[in-house]
C-alpha cells in the first residue's frame, strides 16, 4: 500500500510538464511583444513603445518564474529525496515542503501583479483616477499575507532538521 502511495508522486511529474510547456508558451509570447516593439519603434516611435517592451518584459517574467516553479515541483516531489545528484542543484531548484512552494506562489503573483501595474501605468496617456490604486493596493496586501503566512508557518527556517548528519544536532 505505501508503495503505491508513494507512486502517486509521479502524478505530479504531469503538473511539472504542464507548467514548463507554458512557461514555453510564455517565452514565445514574450519574444513576439518584443518583436512588436521592435516593429512599432519604426512606425510609431512614442510612449507605446515602452507599454510593448513591458508587456514583452512582464510575459518574459513570468516564463521565468514558471520554468523555476516547474523545476521546483519535480525536484522537490517527484524525485527521490536520497537521489544523489540532488545535492549539486542550484538552491532555487530544490523546495523542501509545501509550505516554500506556497511562498514561491505568492511571490509569482506578486511579481506579475508589479509588473502588470507598471505596464498599465506606462500605458496612460493622461493621470490615473483613484481606481488605479486598486492594483497597488492589493499588492500590497498580498504580500503583507505573504509575510504572515511565511512568519506564522509551522515549517519555518527554525523547525528545519538536517538529516545528512543522522537527525542528531
Amino acid at each position: 500500500m505505501l508503495s503505491f502511495l508513494l507512486s502517486l508522486r509521479y502524478v505530479m511529474g504531469l503538473a511539472s510538464v504542464g507548467v514548463i510547456a507554458a512557461s514555453f508558451l510564455m517565452f514565445w509570447e514574450g519574444l513576439l511583444a518584443i518583436g512588436n516593439a521592435f516593429v512599432q519603434v519604426r512606425v510609431n516611435p512614442d510612449q507605446a513603445i515602452i507599454a510593448a517592451v513591458l508587456q514583452g518584459v512582464d510575459k518574459l517574467l513570468f516564463a521565468i518564474v514558471l520554468v523555476i516553479f516547474g523545476c521546483a515541483i519535480t525536484v522537490g516531489f517527484v524525485v527521490s529525496p536520497r537521489a544523489p545528484w540532488k545535492a549539486q542543484l542550484p538552491r532555487w531548484m530544490v523546495i523542501e515542503d509545501v509550505a516554500e512552494l506556497k511562498t514561491l506562489f505568492f511571490q509569482m503573483i506578486i511579481l506579475y501583479l508589479v509588473v502588470h501595474f507598471v505596464t498599465l501605468v506606462a500605458e496612460l496617456e493622461d493621470m490615473p483616477d483613484w481606481n488605479a490604486l486598486v492594483l497597488p493596493v492589493s499588492i500590497i496586501l498580498l504580500a503583507a499575507a505573504m509575510k504572515i503566512i511565511a512568519t506564522t508557518s509551522a515549517h519555518g527556517p527554525s523547525a528545519h532538521v538536517d538529516f545528512t548528519d543522522g537527525g542528531n544536532r
